[in-house]
Formats: C-alpha cells, structure tokens, sequence
C-alpha cells in the first residue's frame, strides 16, 4: 500500500477485466493521474525465468517502443498462490493480433512503419541490454489509437543471452517460433527477427486462418526445422515493393545465418528502402483499387492509381484490365496510357509487374 493511500477513495477504478489463462489483466482509471491504465496480474507458480521478473524488466528497459511499467506490487492471494500486479499504459489500438481480427488492413507504408519501431526496440534489447524477447507475435505488439505507432510488451518469456550469443529455447507461440529453435533447443536475436517477419507479413496479408491451422502438423513442420506453415502462407501482397519483400522474406528465411546479422542490420536495410507505399482502397485479392505517391516523404510527391478489374464477359472474359493514373498537381486524376494493359485473372505475378512497372514510371 502507498504511503497515504485513502482507502475511502481507491486510486484505481476498474472498467473491464479479461482473464488470460495464467494472467488477468483489467482496464481501468487512475483516478489520481486521470490517465487510462492496464493492470496486468500474474501468478508466480510454476513461471519461468523471465515471467516473475517481467515488471522488473519493463522498468529495466527505457526505449520509447517498449511497454514502461508504472507501479507493481506483489499479489499474495491469486488464484490461491502468489502472484505479482503491475501497472502499464493502456494502448487503445489494442494488439496487432487484436486490429488484424477486427479486419483492419496495414497499408505497406504503416507495416514499415511498425516494424521500424519494433526492430528499434529489439536493437536496444539486443545490442544495449542483452536480452531477447523469444515471443515476438502480432498479440504481444501493441498500438496507438491510430494503430501506427507501436510498442513491444509482455517480456514474460524475456531471457538474458549467454556469451554465445544463444538461450534456452522456452516456450515461444508455434506460428511465430524460430524453425531452428525445435532441432537445437536454443533461440538467439535471429529467432526475434523471424518472430518480427511472420508479424509483418501478417500484417500485409491478413490474419493468419488460426481456425484451420492443423496444431500436429505445425509441431512435426517446427521439429524438422521447417516453418510452422506451409509456404503460401508466407506469399507477400503483389503490391509490395522488392526491397520490402526482399527483407521480409530474409528475416522469415528458415535458416537464421540467411537472416540480418542484426536488428540495427535490418532497420538500416528498413530505412534505406525506397518504394511506393501502396494501400488498397478498394476490392479484396487481386482485384480492386490502390492508391500510392512517389517519393515518399516529399511535399511534391505524385499520387498513382491503379484499378484492377476482372473481365467476365466478350473477348476479354478470363483477363484483368489494369488502368493507371496519376494524379496532376490541380488533383486530378490523369490516365497514363502506357502502364494500361490486360493480364491473365487472378495472376499474382503478373500484377506485381504491373506495380512494379508504375514504380519505375515514377522513379524516372
């Protein structure tokens, strides 16, 4: 108890409470700040290593996409054993786990965006504090109202790394967890960036099919060093852009030598990409409409569109009609002639050309 506490007037007001399994969190006001929190209570028994230290942890590490813990305190009386409360910021995007059940579509220049601050964080976890975080998931990264600034949490399963660079590997969700980790039985910093890539790519393709997912499977693909699911789960949208691609299939590569030698390696890699940031406005699959501008961070960027209609009758029936335009500086729209064409329906490939194609418009 505070030094004073009022026990007419309790500090804390509770709003709602979700039971996690082993933890219960409750959303509440603290009515002394006036500020929105999460209390986040633990039980000790049987917990891990990091777990119990977890609110340590948090007041440990100082970086801005890093949960920070307010107040903690021990819990004698949980669920019949001891457990451990502590206090953090409420993030009213939710998780990344919770906008993608929502529906809610990452455009490719706010996923860059996240995963830039998420590879922030784990630099400084890596390479200043010498932890890993070994659960790095779309429910573990939470969001800002505007669900595009993000912050890394639940360090329950956080491990200080041995003078090989390596950890135990204890625990970890299936989907996300480093093929390498079953066969060896150790995770490393390259087991955080694989965690980080299936998130973004995830996040560029749509929730996972959770649902569906066949869990013995899963364990049998992890135990020969393979990824938890099969590779067309990890296809990238045609409207992402090569260097993007091309990093996020480094960091979800199998093999974690093929991987960034780092998390500050690949969020130079991040930094120094340069691409349209396409987000659909319109459609589902490989028809609709998306809108992007070139360069990307420039008063005098150039809007592009392209619309993506799947012809079903006359002599164009089985092909997709690709219109382009650009957007002239009174904001109209100009048709681009050149860049219009028809592809075969539903081609994946040949829609990524046609992306890339309005790219290299725009860059010459």
């Amino acid at each position: 108890m505070l030094n004073g506490e009022d026990l007419q007037r309790p500090t804390y007001t509770c709003l709602q409470t979700i039971d996690e399994g082993t933890a219960v969190c409750r959303k509440g006001i603290h009515e002394v700040l006036g500020i929105t929190i999460v209390q986040k209570t633990i039980s000790l028994l049987g917990i891990p290593d990091g777990a119990a230290h977890e609110p340590g942890l948090l007041v440990k590490f100082d970086h801005p996409h890093i949960v920070k813990v307010r107040e903690a305190q021990f819990d004698p009386e949980f669920r019949g054993v001891k457990g451990v409360t502590f206090i953090c910021d409420f993030y009213e995007g939710g998780s990344v786990l919770d906008a993608l059940r929502d529906g809610h579509r990452f455009g490719i220049e706010t996923a860059v965006a996240i995963a830039g601050h998420l590879l922030d964080a784990l630099a400084y976890l890596h390479g200043q504090k010498r932890y890993i975080h070994r659960d790095v998931k779309p429910g573990n990264v939470l969001l800002d109202a505007s669900r595009t600034r993000a912050c890394l949490g639940d360090l329950g399963s956080a491990a200080l790394l041995d003078g090989t660079g390596n950890v135990e590997n204890h625990g970890g969700t299936p989907l996300y967890l480093d093929p390498a980790a079953r066969p060896t039985g150790q995770v490393s910093a390259a087991s955080d960036l694989y965690g980080l890539g299936v998130t973004l790519t995830e996040m560029l393709t749509g929730r996972f099919p959770y649902e569906t997912v066949d869990d013995v499977q899963v364990m049998e693909r992890l135990a020969a060093g393979r990824r938890a699911l099969p590779d067309a789960a990890y296809v990238l949208p045609p409207e992402t852009a090569p260097p993007i691609a091309k990093l996020i299939r480094s960091l979800i590569d199998a093999d974690p030598a093929k991987r960034p030698n780092s998390a500050a390696a690949a969020l130079r890699l991040l930094q120094e990409a340069s691409f349209i940031p396409w987000l659909r406005t319109q459609g589902s699959g490989l028809v609709g409409e998306w809108e992007g501008r070139w360069p990307l961070h420039s008063r005098t960027s150039r809007g592009y569109r392209l619309t993506v209609l799947e012809e079903t009758r006359g002599p164009r029936a089985g092909q997709s009609s690709v219109t382009v335009h650009q957007r002239t500086a009174g904001g109209d729209w100009r048709r681009i002639n050149a860049l219009c064409n028809y592809i075969p329906a539903r081609n994946a490939k040949e829609l990524a050309k046609a992306f890339r194609a309005v790219e290299r418009h725009a860059q010459s």
